[in-house]
Order: structure tokens, then C-alpha cells, then sequence
């Protein structure tokens, strides 16, 4: 499944790319008027349209988009909306960039001096010989750090929610 989100759930592009699901946000554009017009015209490119805005989705879904309505201010519940109405992949995933949507490849062994040159990766990181991914697009660095473990708990969390409902759901 492929998104398009508008620029109020920048926090839900963020985590969706981070899922490994190809995510655009209309934040990702020079946007100076229109941006409804926009979301519509480039959602009908087969993506499906994540919006808190209810005219915008309604307008979207006249024009024959599929929509996500989001109804929740928190990021978890946001995700959890989005796993009840598709299939989402609740794993994250060194696959995509979360800053501009393009996909990441790991670092060879014999490319790790450049990332001496940047200066918010801990050095001793590249000395322990630990895995980083990088976005070509943008130059953006990844690993797996003490973030990490916070994104896996935090997770852990939203499937227990989800599965939760599920199986009352079953059990009615």
C-alpha cells in the first residue's frame, strides 16, 4: 500500500516511512495554495489519502480516492486507526528514509569512513562495527540505536491494543 498524508499528520508520515511503507506528505512540496487540489490529484495515483481533514476527505472519496480518515491527536492511536482500516505492516524497518520517502540501503564495510565526517553519529558507533543504512537521496544516516528499542516498545504496545480488539471482536 502506498500514502499520501496531509501536512497535519506529519508525525504519521513519519512513522509509516519507518514501517517500511512508502509514504509521501504533502510537506514534501512547495506547496503555496491548493494543497486539497493537490492530495487529490496525486492520491488518485494509486495512493490512498491519510487526512484529519473531513471536507478534504469527503472531497477526495467524491473523486474517487481512497480515504483514511483520522480522527486521533495521538500518534499510537493514529496508527492503530490506520491498522483497523488496512492491512499495515506493524514492523519496523530500515527500509525507507523518514525524512524524504526514498528507500535506504545498507552501508558496505568499506564505505563506514564517511560516516567519521558526520557529526551526529557517535564515532565509537562506527568503531563497533554496528550496521547503519543510508538514504542516497538525501545523505541521511541510520542505526539501530537506544531509539531503536523505544520505536520496538512502543510498537509491542500498538500490537497488543490491536490484537486486544480483535479478539473482543471476535468474541461478540
Amino acid at each position: 500500500m502506498e500514502f499520501i498524508v496531509d501536512q497535519m499528520l506529519g508525525r504519521l508520515t513519519t512513522w509509516l516511512r519507518l514501517l517500511g511503507h512508502d509514504t509521501v506528505s504533502a510537506s514534501d512540496f512547495a506547496l503555496e495554495s491548493k494543497e486539497d487540489e493537490f492530495l487529490i490529484q496525486f492520491a488518485g495515483h494509486k495512493r490512498i489519502l491519510v487526512t484529519r481533514d473531513k471536507i478534504l476527505g469527503s472531497m477526495a472519496e467524491r473523486a474517487g480516492v481512497r480515504v483514511c480518515l483520522i480522527n486521533s491527536d495521538s500518534i499510537m492511536e493514529q496508527l492503530e486507526e490506520m491498522s483497523s482500516n488496512y492491512d499495515i505492516d506493524l514492523e519496523p524497518k530500515m527500509t525507507r528514509c523518514t525524512i524524504c520517502n526514498a528507500l535506504t540501503r545498507k552501508i558496505r564495510s568499506n564505505e563506514l569512513g564517511m560516516l567519521k565526517k558526520e557529526d551526529y553519529i557517535p564515532e565509537d558507533l562506527v568503531e563497533d562495527g554496528i550496521d547503519f543504512w543510508i538514504c542516497d537521496s538525501c545523505g541521511k544516516v541510520y542505526w539501530e540505536g537506544s531509539h531503536w528499542d523505544n520505536i520496538h516498545e512502543r510498537i509491542e504496545k500498538l500490537r497488543e491494543r490491536v490484537a486486544s480488539k480483535v479478539s473482543l471482536t471476535k468474541n461478540f
